[in-house]
């Protein structure tokens, strides 16, 4: 077990939060007026920042200081072209002079949203795209290129899908220390937490760094890219990650549920239901959501609130990603 100041100090020095440069990784919370209760609360990390997607800031919050202090000259991301995290890691690095060479899934048949807005980052002639039929030999792929790059006397760096790595943890851990302070300047515990997971590194730091902490809290992680195995698999290697950050081993994971989305189950997939909660989401919470992800985490916490008759505090985490909306305004859903 390790002590509330003693997890804030290791990630605070991880994302040299005393610099001027540090990202800043507090976010509000307010409460959502669901079922006529007062109880249900969501946490702002789409407001952490304008352009990168919240959780995504958080877990480049330890890797970028990690790379500066290597002197990496150039990072190579891996994921798809309307990726969240790709769109990231192409605002951060190039902010902190690092060159990002991408290795994407594609070309899309056009250009929406995400991949439209990382062309005003890189220029199609630096994107290595490869088909969904070579795919499975992308690493083989990567490998060669890193190894050329190195021979030319390139610091070089390969950042996976969705920035899971171990660099990542300090920062996807800062989720939870911001949690706690939310909780000490509301006077508020929450029983219940919801969570959205695409490749599950946020997520996954936020189990770990309850077990640390022998949290009590209850989990509800929404699965939306993978399945329940594939989640399990990163969080174990997290828990490695974490208990060799912290020195500390795990005594038990804390109580958490996988859900799959309540509708569109597929990742990346859209329809009626989920534009519908999109502009319900809006009309009533104020609130921009995005269909990948923010809004399938809002509706199946909704059903399973319900469902389930869940008591206490509850709070969802907002991960962010309201530009990807920008791909769909023309979208013929958006008038249901």
């Amino acid at each position: 077990m390790i002590q509330e100041n003693e997890l804030y100090r290791k990630v605070a020095d991880a994302c040299r939060w005393e610099t001027a440069d540090a990202f800043r990784l507090q976010s509000r919370i307010h409460r959502l007026r669901w079922f006529g209760r007062s109880d249900i609360w969501v946490k702002r990390d789409d407001e952490l920042s304008f352009g990168v997607s919240g959780t995504k800031l958080r877990k480049h919050a330890s890797i970028i200081p990690s790379l500066k202090q290597q002197g990496i000259e150039e990072v190579v991301v891996i994921g798809g072209a309307n990726s969240n995290n790709v769109l990231s890691a192409a605002q951060t690095l190039t902010e902190n002079n690092i060159k990002i060479t991408p290795f994407l899934l594609g070309p899309p048949s056009q250009k929406l949203g995400n991949s439209k807005l990382f062309s005003l980052f890189v220029d199609d002639s630096e994107i290595h795209w490869i088909s969904r039929a070579q795919w499975a030999d992308c690493e083989d792929l990567v490998n060669k290129y890193v190894e050329k790059r190195k021979a030319q006397g390139i610091k070089i760096f390969v950042l996976p899908e969705g920035a899971h790595h171990p660099l990542a943890l300090p920062g996807s851990l800062s989720i939870l220390v911001d949690i706690l302070r939310n909780e000490r300047e509301s006077g508020v515990c929450f029983d219940h937490v919801f969570i959205d997971a695409g490749t599950g590194m946020v997520a996954q730091s936020l189990l770990a760094g309850a077990a640390a902490l022998e949290r009590k809290t209850v989990f509800h992680v929404v699965v939306l890219a993978g399945s329940f195995e594939e989640f399990k698999s990163g969080l174990s290697r997290v828990i490695q990650y974490a208990e060799a950050f912290l020195g500390v081993s795990f005594r038990s994971l804390p109580d958490y549920h996988m859900y799959y989305p309540a509708t569109a189950r597929s990742f990346g997939s859209t329809n009626n239901s989920i534009f519908k909660e999109i502009k319900r989401i809006a009309r009533e919470d104020g609130i921009l959501t995005d269909p990948v992800y923010s809004a399938k985490l809002f509706l199946t916490a909704r059903q399973r609130i319900s469902e389930q008759r869940l008591e206490g505090n509850i709070l969802l985490i907002h991960s962010g990603g309201g530009l990807a909306l920008s791909g769909f305004m023309d979208c013929s859903m958006f008038s249901v």
